[in-house]
């Protein structure tokens, strides 16, 4: 199987024993150090926890006048509803998730241990990989893909929308999903967002779980709760979909997505 050529990534060890690794994907432009603050704070909920932060290379990005700079994919517009997509680079981005876990998986954790999670086209990656098939063996995927613990989505969007359902998992259901998204996103609007999600929903037949909207504040309560298709029983971090939107809030992490995330990862691999 061919793979880009993957630069080491950044490694937060666990403050305690070690039980379960998060793979975490930066946005386009970023590398895994923009990240390193965050993991930092959700170790203190999360000891058992080694972070792995991986670096895209570096690339050409057509809707950005092919500047060259970091991104896992090249994105031909901001139109992520109906502009041409960067096919070969998607799969080939997803292929390198494929070879984070297995390193986990040889390095002694079970896959059900590990959670990846991504921010923007890093979360668009993650859908990808998590939630399909594989045509190639050799991997602890398997041509099923993969079953890890559980999928973070933070602002971003759903790749290959025309064909994602034919690549679906029969994992797929199963997976829990953390998808939090701020409402005045301006990058990724939150109405884009929602549309992905409900085609998540009631195309590829991913349980919705629960969909609120939430104040910024780490200690904000929820404002609104939306009505919920499927009678999934648990919240946060059952198998299914829990959509999280952030009120007046633009294209990054608020603190209070930063707490229900921590809660997330908790509840998934505890």
């Amino acid at each position: 199987m061919a793979t880009a050529t993957l630069e080491s990534p950044l490694i937060i060890p666990p403050t305690g024993n070690h039980t379960a690794s998060v793979i975490l994907y930066h946005g386009l432009g970023d590398t895994g150090e923009g990240w390193r603050t965050v993991t930092n704070t959700l170790s203190k909920d999360l000891p058992h926890v080694k972070w792995v932060l991986p670096h895209a290379p570096t690339g050409e990005v057509t809707a950005h006048n092919k500047k060259s700079m970091p991104r896992w994919f090249d994105i031909i517009s901001h139109d992520f509803e109906s502009a041409a997509e960067d096919r070969a680079g998607i799969m080939m981005a997803a292929r390198m998730v494929d070879e984070f876990i297995q390193r986990e998986v040889d390095a002694g954790v079970p896959p059900e241990r590990v959670v990846v999670g991504g921010f923007s086209q890093g979360a668009a990656v993650v859908l990808l990989a998590g939630l399909t098939s594989r045509p190639e063996d050799g991997f602890a995927g398997g041509k099923e893909g993969w079953k890890p613990g559980g999928l973070v989505v933070l602002s971003g969007w759903l790749p290959l929308r025309n064909s994602f359902q034919e690549l679906l998992s029969p994992r797929a259901a199963q997976m829990p999903i953390f998808w939090g998204h701020g409402t005045d996103d301006i990058v990724v609007r939150h109405k884009v967002a929602d549309t992905l999600t409900k085609k998540l929903t009631t195309e590829c037949g991913i349980p919705m779980v629960e969909s609120l909207t939430l104040g910024t504040d780490r200690n904000a309560r929820c404002t609104s709760t939306l009505p919920q298709p499927s009678n999934v029983e648990g919240g946060l971090g059952s198998p299914g979909l829990s959509f999280r939107s952030y009120q007046a809030w633009d294209h990054a992490v608020c603190p209070r997505e930063l707490r229900d995330l921590s809660e997330f990862l908790g509840r998934v691999v505890p």
